[in-house]
């Protein structure tokens, strides 16, 4: 008996227990404050016959800040590596603006279904990166929880 030949499902997430915005909590990251990026999470799918495949990625990410001006900004991307080249598959530039009753916010960065109609032959590595574009230096924003799930469809 062989494997069945139907969709199948690579996933993993982080879930940061304890709080969000304590760097020392375990699980966080904080963004650089150089505006440099972070690839906070990252998933690997073998693909096969990649004219005949298709992944659909699902991923969410938590981002904590603490501001006294009531706004951040972060990018927030999905990326395929794959043979050494790198294709980013979207990207979301990110300005929240709120009413400032409390220092401390955080927003989830949306689960949107992406997919990625050309994936390579082989290993193809799915990165979610966070790039902090305001530069926030006393307080930089962190990642939270956060999950990436792949769903492998061949046609």
């Amino acid at each position: 008996m062989g494997l069945e030949k139907g969709p199948f499902v690579v996933a993993k997430s982080v879930s940061v227990e304890g709080d969000p915005y304590n760097p020392d909590t375990q699980g966080v990251i904080l963004l650089p404050t150089d505006g440099s990026f972070v690839d906070v999470l990252t998933i690997d799918v073998c693909v096969k016959q990649p004219l005949k495949t298709r992944v659909i990625i699902d991923s969410m990410t938590q981002i904590a800040v603490i501001t006294a001006d009531g706004t951040f900004e972060v990018k927030y991307e999905l990326l395929r590596k794959s043979s050494g080249n790198s294709d980013v598959l979207a990207t979301i530039n990110d300005e929240m603006d709120y009413q400032i009753t409390n220092l401390r916010r955080h927003t989830n960065f949306p689960n949107f279904p992406i997919v990625d109609k050309n994936p390579s032959h082989g290993i193809n590595t799915y990165v979610l990166r966070c790039t902090d574009l305001k530069c926030m230096i006393e307080f930089p924003p962190r990642v939270a929880s956060r999950s990436l799930k792949a769903t492998v469809i061949t046609l």
